[in-house]
């Protein structure tokens, strides 16, 4: 009887043992894990501070007060594995998925070194295939949501451009005729105005203008572009001064469509006179042709459309 206590006994002490050597073995090992965890869960979190703040410092002063008679490793370990938990709580979910994947990987891969497959061959390649296939299947996934994040950022991007586009534009049809007359002025007088502003007076001409309604512009111009079809058109700009300030646009020049956001304006024959002086004068500029706005966000008008004059 005494015989078998003692080597129950022996058996317990050498489980004990045994257990010790596992923690001994694994105890620095965990801790560089954690760290390691921690370390790339903040930088996917953007570098988040409260995880560290509380779940580290907060953490670590837990450890200290209860596991008094636990070893330093594993007081530093836990702390910093609740931080990992905690920051990782801030990144896209498929991150657990390849982290798991990542570590169900390297363990396989450690238990395949040791065990050299002669003992749990099928557990092991099943771990190995498992994790392989997290960490591909998350990395995928990941890809997509990026791609997503992307396009609704470029999204935003042109809704916030289209937005300031609309907000300077001309608020009237009027208005973005005499904007248009303004700047063959300019150019006609060196482009002074443009250029102390930062731009060029072709640039400002064409803002105005849609892409498809910019080509137009330039067939009708037998030109490149569009800039090089307002060169064209600022070349017969004979008196500057004049073309602005005796610019009149006749109210039936103007005609709205239904839809009330869509306008025509005949361009074509624009008036230049005085209130004062009725007498007939040659036009100091050419007229502009036949130009279809539309109103851009309930704000400023585009030329969407063009016609020459005939």
């Amino acid at each position: 009887m005494f015989d078998r206590m003692a080597e129950a006994g022996e058996r317990a002490a050498a489980r004990e043992r045994r257990r010790a050597a596992v923690e001994r073995g694994v105890r620095y090992p965990a801790l560089g894990l954690a760290l390691f965890l921690a370390l790339a869960a903040w930088w996917l979190s953007g570098w988040q501070m409260w995880p560290w703040l509380f779940g580290g410092v907060g953490g670590m002063v837990v450890m200290l007060l209860l596991g008094r008679g636990v070893p330093l490793a594993w007081r530093l370990t836990v702390p910093l594995l609740v931080v990992a938990v905690w920051l990782l709580t801030y990144v896209d979910p498929w991150w657990w998925v390849v982290i798991a994947g990542v570590i169900l990987f390297a363990a396989a891969m450690v238990a395949a070194v040791h065990l050299r497959l002669r003992t749990r061959r099928w557990q092991t390649l099943g771990t190995l295939a498992l994790g392989l296939a997290m960490v591909t299947a998350g990395s995928v996934m990941l890809a997509v949501h990026a791609a997503e994040e992307t396009r609704q950022t470029q999204d935003e991007l042109n809704a916030a451009h289209a937005e300031a586009v609309a907000r300077i534009l001309p608020r009237t049809p009027n208005a973005l005729v005499w904007n248009l007359v303004v700047r063959l002025s300019d150019q006609a007088t060196g482009g002074r105005q443009a250029a102390a502003s930062g731009t060029s007076a072709a640039a400002d001409f064409c803002f105005h203008f849609s892409p498809q309604a910019a080509d137009a512009f330039a067939t009708a111009r037998r030109a490149v572009d569009c800039p090089g079809a307002f060169l064209a058109l600022a070349a017969e700009v004979t008196n500057p001064r004049d073309y602005v300030t005796r610019l009149s646009l006749p109210g039936s020049a103007v005609r709205f469509e239904p839809d009330n956001v869509t306008s025509v304006v005949d361009a074509c024959h624009l008036t230049f006179g005085s209130i004062l002086d009725d007498t007939p004068t040659a036009a100091p500029g050419p007229q502009l042709g036949e130009l279809t706005l539309r109103q851009q966000l309930g704000q400023g008008h585009l030329v969407i459309g063009y016609r020459p004059c005939t």
